[in-house]
């Protein structure tokens, strides 16, 4: 299990270069187009679009990095009050719920594609595959982060430790 636990590191690492990286490229096309539109008189059809479809990126693996780092919002008045097994069953149900609701959005984020794969964008006319595979892209790794965060409650060990 330690092995997993290594791999969702590494694995996180990676989204948050590629993060990184598309929010470059957001700003740099964004920029790009105001120096177009207001200095050249002349726009950029596809810039909008662009930075729309990175937006999603974004939005998506940035969420993934969230589940991972534990960093989204939460509740914790109840769950801070709670004690012995019923400390243990809400650390455990609530990223198994969470974990359901990833799955659904992998699993329905991916049936998408199906319909949307022969669609092109309007301005860069590519497959809207592309833009919407980050709902599925998303969905699986905030699923794979859960699923470690269910280990750690049932084991109550830290990743490091397993």
């Amino acid at each position: 299990m330690s092995f997993y636990f290594r791999l969702t590191a590494v694995l996180n690492k990676l989204v948050e270069y590629v993060v990184a990286v598309l929010l470059t490229v957001m700003v740099i096309t964004v920029f790009m187009q105001v120096i177009f539109r207001f200095v050249i008189h002349s726009s950029l059809p596809w810039s909008e679009e662009l930075a729309r479809y990175i937006l999603v990126w974004i939005s998506f693996l940035g969420a993934s990095i969230g589940v991972k780092k534990k960093a989204h919002i939460g509740v914790s008045v109840i769950t801070n009050m709670l004690r012995g097994l019923a400390a243990k069953i809400v650390s455990v149900l609530i990223p198994l719920l969470s974990a359901v609701f990833f799955l659904f959005l992998a699993i329905y984020g991916y049936r998408i594609l199906d319909i949307v794969t022969y669609q092109l964008s309007p301005a860069m006319e590519i497959s809207m595959a592309f833009p919407y595979s980050a709902i599925s892209v998303g969905g699986v790794l905030m699923l794979l982060y859960s699923l470690q965060d269910i280990m750690k409650a049932i084991t109550g060990k830290r990743g490091d430790q397993i």
